[in-house]
């Protein structure tokens, strides 16, 4: 259910409601070029990438590179990056090799017709979601607005993504990790203490050495 919508220039904020508490959508208009599929044949959609296993769970769908008129189109600035075409009526997904809490996708050709959901909670966003944020819906690979990576925060611990697509194809890669601020907070304090014993230790040598 959603619950606040706010806009501004590049950037779309939409929280909404759940069991695991405030959602959060972040929109960064294209190019892109995430690399995770990079090292992934073409044609598959059984397969495991870092851990991570990917698979078909109905339809069909599978990874791609460039474009096929009417068929698959590369998110604007993937090039012959590899990344994942999901065809009409097919779902694929994804079980992550740790718990995740944040995900980050870079998602082309942006319609109304392709849904995304997350399997935690009941969440879904959908591309009826993003058109309400301003994104064009023409499903356009070529429009910066209709190519967005799109980060998806707040939610419960999960393990598990499914992307779907009602119609046409659903050409997505996913984005690299973004630090929650909890875990920015620990490295930050980690980071402190590393640079507090090396200054220990050089400040030693320096007193052995006198």
């Amino acid at each position: 259910m959603r619950k606040t919508l706010l806009m501004t220039t590049g950037l779309a904020w939409l929280a909404l409601t759940g069991a695991a508490g405030a959602v959060t959508v972040t929109l960064t208009p294209g190019p892109q070029d995430p690399l995770y599929f990079a090292s992934t044949p073409v044609g598959l959609s059984n397969f495991t990438v870092g851990g991570d296993t990917w698979s078909l769970v109905s339809g069909s769908a599978a990874t791609e590179q460039g474009s096929l008129d009417k068929e698959y189109a590369a998110p604007l600035g993937m090039g012959n990056t590899t990344y994942m075409a999901v065809f009409g009526g097919g779902t694929e997904q994804v079980s992550f090799a740790t718990p995740q809490t944040t995900l980050n996708v870079y998602w082309g050709s942006i319609d109304p017709g392709n849904s995304f959901s997350i399997t935690i909670d009941g969440y879904t966003l959908t591309g009826a979601d993003l058109v309400a944020l301003g994104v064009t819906d023409n499903g356009s690979h070529n429009e910066a607005t209709s190519n967005e990576l799109i980060r998806i925060s707040g939610l419960g611990a999960f393990t598990t993504a499914t992307f779907s697509s009602a119609k046409n194809s659903f050409e997505f890669s996913l984005g690299a990790p973004v630090p929650e601020p909890a875990t920015w907070a620990m490295m930050t304090l980690g980071f402190a203490g590393l640079g507090y014993a090396a200054f220990r230790r050089n400040t030693k040598g320096r007193a052995l050495a006198i």
